[in-house]
């Protein structure tokens, strides 16, 4: 048992209060009236005399009330369990929190982080657990908290810092859970980091519970200066047949110190091919543009580089330059007059990411040599290929081709026989003239498919208002992507083996509808023949933490594939996986095990929001965590109690004060019967 305030058991002195009543006796005596004293001697007369205890009910009862009523106020308690006793003894959970981003590759910050960490884990005592937590956009635990300081230290020799960006948020969150399992009371979370601002967003939702205290290690450094490559825009170009590109390479200095002269570099596979200069006021950008020169022949690695500072991971912005995204399009048309495809082939032409080399043949005259490594193929209202023609537009088709099948006025149900049996979605007959209410409009489109994906924003485009006078009816039950307000089918597609076959009902020019006419024609087009020819623009960079998507590669579907990172460490890829996930800058090679042949080259970077080194303020950050902290405490466990708070709970005291009063009161009566008892024998003669 304790006591809340120990101070007043000294009340039991009072013991003695009855003791002294019950060993001490005062004789009553008679007083008698004398008219004078003259005439008597004083004697001195001791009228107190010691006297054996007799009523030892009467006694107990009053020593038992003066002990209750010290009790009563000294607030007793019975023992803690375990948890609230370990709380008395002072141990403590401690979750030190370390940045491992690549902004703490600045100068020494790496070192005096892990230097910090380790004072941290020394300080604490024998009864003291800990748990090392290491973030950047993700955050990773040792586990519970525990106090084996060698498995904590291990942990902490193995940390490097990443390529990741900060974020706060996901850490602390972690932190917290961790120290709720402790059983510990005092909990502290110990953030060392550079206390970068980008990594803590306003919106974030973390609040820390009062129990729960924060300390921090502050890394950041005032006046830190940095210059970083942001980007690369690829213009290009096309002179005497050849494709050519022009790089631009985006600069920016998060410092407030100015930058003179800087040399910045292009490399293409290691070689320097161009050199320029460029100076950087504080805390401004600016754009470095190198000479055109013509594209490799194959896929090439390609990176800017500019004289090194403190933080080198993005000094360096690497990209892969590809020749041509150009699509191969043989558009196959009725006759020798132009005309009628002249809109598609117009819209074509006007392409730019990809580029459409477009081609036409007249329908009849198609050898099997035409179709040869074109993607995509366009039967602008023409007969499909017959013999050779036919059969090698059919083996287009099912291995992963694609055929753009337009009825218009001119296609014919009857020459879809033979090599073309089963390639449409559907039969389609003679026109449906819809000129008398002023033709119809696009009702129902899918604008989760590819091709209308692009025009699901509220800015998007707008179908509706285009109008169709003719179109000619087709009976596809599945596979529909548009129709039109009377139900017709506009636009329908089918898989044949790994290739599409889509079947536009109308035309492409201005005969039949004025769809051409109208903003949507051109990127709807472009959408249209990219989507049929499987084309997939591949970005020429990726940023550290995106997952590279090999989902489209025919290559990887079938066959083992080995990943050689940046640093060249390899890892095994089955077949079917769908990505990989990017954890350092550099360059990613997929090689297919099958063939040994590379299927994808891609370049990695820092995100470059981690290159500005603006710090926060570490206060502001406490301020913001423990804001409302007593809210989020009711939503968690609670810790254990303290000396005050376990008392209050059970509330002895109450019970105590009120046995006292009951002993008085017996006392009372008994002691009243006693004195009533007395005072009869007294009177007896």
């Amino acid at each position: 048992m304790g006591f809340l305030t120990p101070a007043f058991l000294a009340g039991l002195i009072a013991l003695a209060v009855p003791i002294l009543v019950h060993l001490t006796h005062r004789p009553r005596s008679d007083t008698i009236a004398f008219p004078s004293l003259m005439f008597l001697q004083r004697i001195p007369y001791r009228s107190v005399r010691r006297q054996s205890l007799r009523h030892w009910l009467l006694f107990a009862l009053r020593c038992a009330a003066f002990v209750l009523l010290a009790l009563a106020f000294a607030r007793p308690f019975f023992g803690t369990s375990s948890r609230a006793a370990t709380v008395t003894a002072g141990a403590r959970a401690r979750v030190i929190v370390l940045d491992r981003s690549f902004s703490m590759q600045y100068h020494d910050h790496w070192k005096k982080g892990v230097e910090a960490a380790r004072r941290k884990l020394a300080e604490l005592g024998a009864q003291d657990t800990a748990s090392l937590v290491l973030f950047d956009r993700t955050p990773e635990s040792t586990g519970e908290p525990t106090a084996d300081r060698a498995r904590l230290l291990a942990a902490l020799d193995a940390a490097r810092p990443g390529f990741g960006v900060t974020r706060y948020a996901p850490a602390l969150r972690l932190a917290e859970e961790t120290l709720e399992g402790s059983p510990l009371a005092r909990r502290e979370i110990v953030l060392i980091t550079d206390f970068q601002k980008v990594g803590w967003e306003g919106g974030d939702d973390v609040r820390l519970p009062p129990s729960t205290t924060l300390n921090w290690v502050d890394l950041s450094e005032k006046g830190a200066s940095n210059v970083a490559i942001t980007g690369v825009d690829l213009e290009r170009d096309y002179v005497g047949g050849r494709e050519r590109v022009i790089p631009a390479a985006r600069l920016v200095n998060k410092g407030p110190r100015p930058v003179s002269d800087l040399e910045v570099a292009l490399e293409v596979d290691g070689r320097a091919v161009r050199q320029q200069h460029v100076s950087l006021a504080p805390n401004t950008s600016a754009t470095v543009l190198f000479d055109a020169f013509p594209l490799p022949p194959a896929a090439a690695r390609a990176t800017v580089r500019a004289a090194g500072d403190s933080l080198a991971a993005d000094d360096a912005f690497h990209f892969v330059l590809a020749p041509g995204g150009d699509v191969p399009v043989l558009i196959v048309e009725t006759g020798p007059s132009r005309d009628r495809s002249l809109y598609l082939r117009r819209a074509l032409a006007i392409g730019h990411r990809p580029r459409f080399r477009v081609e036409t043949r007249e329908a009849g005259r198609v050898s099997p040599d035409d179709l040869a490594a074109r993607p995509v193929v366009v039967l602008d209202e023409a007969a499909p290929p017959s013999g050779a023609a036919g059969r090698r537009l059919r083996e287009l088709v099912q291995d992963g081709g694609g055929l753009f099948v337009v009825l218009g006025e001119q296609a014919a149900a009857a020459s879809w026989q033979g090599e073309a049996a089963g390639l449409l979605p559907g039969t389609f007959g003679p026109a449906v003239d819809r000129s008398s209410d002023w033709g119809g409009t696009l009702a129902a489109v899918d604008y989760a498919h590819p091709v209308f994906e692009a025009f699901r924003g509220p800015h998007g485009g707008d179908f509706s208002s285009a109008r169709f006078f003719r179109y000619r009816p087709l009976a596809a039950t599945e596979g529909v992507l548009a129709r039109f307000d009377d139900g017709g089918v506009a636009l329908a597609e089918k898989t044949v083996g790994k290739g599409h076959v889509l079947v536009w009902t109308s035309t492409l020019d201005a005969s039949w509808n004025d769809l051409p006419l109208q903003p949507v024609f051109l990127p709807f087009l472009h959408r249209l023949v990219q989507h049929a020819a499987g084309h997939v623009e591949q970005p020429p960079w990726h940023t550290v933490g995106e997952a590279l998507d090999l989902s489209s590669d025919k290559a990887l579907r079938q066959a083992d594939a080995v990943v050689i990172g940046p640093s060249g460490e390899k890892s095994r890829l089955a077949a079917g996986s769908r990505g990989v996930e990017l954890t350092a800058p550099g360059f990613y090679e997929v090689r297919s095990l099958e063939t040994s042949a590379p299927v994808q080259l891609a370049a990695v970077n820092v995100d470059p929001a981690e290159s500005d080194l603006a710090a926060l303020d570490p206060e502001e950050l406490a301020g913001t965590l423990t804001r409302a902290g007593h809210e989020a405490a009711a939503r968690r466990t609670e810790p254990a109690p303290t000396t005050e708070e376990h008392e209050g709970r059970q509330a002895l005291w109450r019970a105590v004060l009120m046995a006292a009063f009951v002993l008085l009161a017996a006392e009372t009566v008994l002691s009243n019967r006693l004195s009533a008892r007395a005072g009869a024998k007294m009177r007896e003669p």
